[in-house]
């Protein structure tokens, strides 16, 4: 019977482990998302958007910005807009959004970094770009290391096509 017991007690505590390692981890972990802007609500400094999400899911404290490619040269240019700060869906704040559960969109507001430069809708960036999260070698490492069960195979898949877009080795 103790046996048991102490079984049970290192599982919990594996799993107390486990967790605490995730924690520690969250903030570097970047899930991957492409969003289709539907409308801008405020057009600076925190810039609000009316988006739907068309591939990934969609978290609070992910960067976002826009990858934009030069048909002539062939260059491409990342215009980053700052953090996810918060998502709300009928007035109702969430923190994770897949994009099964959504039908007619979700209010994102972005806040950049002091040290970002300010990016306006309209200048920068428009409704026929893609807001995707900008992805990193060290955040793709962290979701493989910490979040491996939590990551669909969809998401993955994503990951790899946004690789090749940001330029990421």
């Amino acid at each position: 019977m103790i046996i048991y017991h102490l079984f049970d007690a290192f599982t919990k505590y594996m799993a107390e482990v486990q967790e605490a390692k995730r924690q520690a981890a969250m903030p570097n972990a970047v899930w991957p998302v492409k969003l289709k802007i539907l409308k801008a609500f405020a057009h600076r400094d925190p810039i609000v958007l009316g988006v739907d999400i068309i591939e990934g899911t969609l978290r609070t404290g992910t960067p976002v910005g826009v990858v934009k490619h030069d048909k002539e040269t062939g260059k491409r240019e990342i215009v980053a807009l700052g953090k996810i700060t918060s998502i709300e869906i009928n007035h109702k704040p969430i923190d994770v959004v897949k994009r099964t559960q959504i039908g007619a969109g979700a209010a994102i507001k972005i806040e950049r970094a002091s040290y970002q430069a300010a990016k306006l809708y309209g200048r920068h960036f428009d409704d026929k770009d893609e807001v995707v999260s900008l992805i990193s070698r060290q955040s793709i490492d962290t979701l493989k290391a910490n979040f491996r069960d939590q990551v669909d195979m969809s998401d993955w898949a994503l990951i790899k096509k946004m690789k090749v877009e940001q330029g990421i080795p």
